[in-house]
């Protein structure tokens, strides 16, 4: 279960380069771990092949099941010199559920506090499900924006590649 949040984690980072155009040869990374697990990660946009330039920060919180709780990413400000919170993925678990919260980050309340959007992805015997969803406000309710399932055997196709 471990792997497969990590990989849910790992899968979004790679999801967002890929929309955004991003190559991953124009980035370098630097984790950081703490007792086996990732504390922060520190992305660097690579100039002319040889000079690192600060981009994204990558904060790790895990609960008690050592299962990640929280992804905060900060970007960085060239003006500050300093790296500023964008967002929060917030991470919860129930049973074969993994729920994914997208949460701004708002500076007038210096807190996590614009809910945007969440995904779903369901883990049965019948394969895997993944929904999408954005808030409205307007309705103050969750509207479905994508979904997606597979069966057992594409599972442990992509598991072994």
């Amino acid at each position: 279960m471990k792997a497969l949040v990590l990989s849910v984690v790992f899968a979004l980072t790679s999801v967002v380069n890929a929309v955004s155009g991003n190559n991953v040869k124009d980035f370098a990374y630097n984790t950081e771990m703490n007792e086996g697990r990732v504390k922060t990660e520190t992305v660097f946009k690579v100039e002319n092949r040889k000079y690192l330039h600060n981009h994204l920060q990558y904060n790790y919180a895990y609960n008690a099941e050592g299962r990640v709780s929280a992804k905060e990413v900060l970007k960085w400000n060239k003006e500050n010199q300093s790296f500023e919170k964008q967002y929060c993925l917030n991470f919860s678990y129930d049973g074969t559920d993994i729920n994914v919260e997208y949460v701004a980050w708002n500076s007038k309340m210096n807190a996590y506090a614009d809910v945007k959007a969440k995904t779903v992805y369901q883990i049965n015997a019948m394969g895997a499900n993944y929904q999408s969803y954005k808030w409205n406000k307007k309705d103050n309710s969750w509207n479905l924006t994508a979904e997606h399932s597979t069966h057992p055997e594409n599972i442990t196709l992509f598991a072994k590649k």
